[in-house]
């Protein structure tokens, strides 16, 4: 496809074609955003592109000199028979067309477009996301136009189906989304009537068809092997699947990608072997099982496996066993033990497990002596020295420590100890050993 464009760099774009004042809303934000190391894809005349064009660096010719691909430059009418794809949000090639543009789709995020002309889409214009920017000097002709989150300058549009723009007080009241019993954004039931897969929900799953070259609109077969190619790209796409099409191997297959496809198994699906290999994969597991599958021997694998307190461990299997097997694996889940159950040695062991940042917090809630926590982590072993020294040194934890260790059968860790942290132990005002 690039061989249609001429290669030019930077500078000579600019001096050529002005784009530095044409392309964004200044020169600075040119200079910020693309600047001028870089080359520009340049097509003088009305140019006709067969298939799709796609904004992404990554799929771009790579430059003799290692410089980046800035963006496509077109002195005349753009016509791409398929789609003008930009999935990412954050960054991706300019494009300038100083004519008009027609395609199928337009998907744009992080690449700044500006069009002269009029933009004509067959299907579904979306754009996404806030680090965006697309200027139109006529018209935006299309019969679905999605804009969310993004900066779209004012101009004349002629939508015939479906707009939606959560920046433009203009956009109907009926086009807004909503929210599930979860805070998900739902689209609205306007824009579900038109599209093709009536599981679709949100503006994402529009944009990952879109970026896959689909139509959202436009009825198609889905077969089962579709289903698997979209579940491999994106495992959350399992939630539209059919559900006489979500077999046992599909549904595993989703979870070996991310546990959270366990919460678009099929509820007859979900036994106890599966909960419990679940758990096993992924502590995470507890927070899509059916509450009467959750025992407190699963808690106990999940809790070795990275369950989060409060989002998947419930509360009436809490104890001081399981809670101190959650923290051993993630120190920083303290802060979601209630008060009650700290005690004495699940402080010592938040200390031993990791930094111990919050332990004055914690000593001052329960009631518990700092003192007495700190002298039984250092009177375990020595190697938890390393954590005392780092988060907890002062000069009653030094002077502990050195009466506890300065001895013939530490010598050679206690002299590294001291020469790691012989700043620190300096400030103390106390002579290292």
């Amino acid at each position: 496809m690039l061989k249609e464009f001429q290669i030019v760099p930077s500078p000579q774009a600019m001096n050529q074609h002005q784009v530095q004042i044409k392309i964004l809303e200044s020169e600075d934000a040119f200079m910020d955003i693309i600047g001028t190391e870089g080359y520009f894809y340049v097509y003088k005349g009305d140019l006709h592109l067969e298939g799709d064009l796609i904004l992404k660096a990554e799929e771009l010719d790579q430059m003799p000199d290692g410089r980046p691909m800035s963006g496509f430059i077109v002195i005349g009418h753009l016509t791409v028979d398929g789609n003008v794809l930009n999935e990412t949000g954050d960054y991706g090639p300019a494009l300038y067309v100083n004519g008009n543009l027609s395609c199928r789709n337009l998907l744009i995020g992080g690449s700044p477009v500006r069009v002269e002309g009029d933009i004509r889409v067959e299907e579904v214009i979306m754009l996404h996301y806030n680090h965006g920017w697309m200027q139109c000097d006529r018209t935006i002709t299309t019969p679905v136009m999605i804009v969310d989150d993004y900066h779209l300058m004012p101009c004349r549009k002629e939508i015939s189906r479906f707009y939606y723009n959560d920046n433009d007080p203009e956009s109907p009241k009926a086009n807004e989304c909503s929210e599930d019993e979860d805070g998900d954004q739902v689209i609205s039931e306007n824009l579900r009537a038109l599209l093709s897969n009536p599981m679709t929900t949100s503006f994402e799953e529009i944009r990952r068809d879109l970026a896959a070259g689909e139509s959202v609109l436009q009825p198609r077969e889905r077969t089962p092997e579709y289903w698997r190619n979209k579940v491999r790209r994106n495992w959350r796409d399992l939630k539209r699947v059919p559900m006489e099409m979500r077999t046992t191997n599909l549904c595993y297959e989703a979870m070996s990608y991310n546990i959270g496809a366990l919460q678009y198994f099929p509820p007859d699906s979900i036994t106890m072997e599966l909960a419990t290999a679940a758990a096993e994969r992924d502590g995470k597991a507890l927070r899509y099982l059916p509450p009467e599958l959750i025992t407190r021997e699963l808690c106990y694998i999940a809790a070795r496996h990275g369950a989060v307190l409060r989002l998947d461990i419930p509360e009436q299997f809490y104890e001081h066993a399981l809670l101190c097997t959650v923290i051993k694996e993630n120190d920083w889940q303290m802060e979601h033990v209630p008060v009650a159950f700290m005690t004495e040695d699940m402080l010592v062991l938040y200390v031993k497990s990791g930094r111990g940042a919050w332990l004055d917090r914690y000593c001052q809630q329960s009631g518990v002596s700092k003192h007495k926590v700190l002298e039984r982590v250092m009177g375990d072993d020595i190697r938890y020295l390393e954590n005392i020294f780092n988060w907890h040194l002062s000069a009653t934890t030094y002077a502990y420590a050195q009466q506890r260790y300065n001895k013939p059968e530490h010598a050679a860790v206690w002299a590294a100890l001291n020469e790691r942290f012989a700043k620190k132990i300096r400030r103390l005002d106390m002579p290292a050993m």
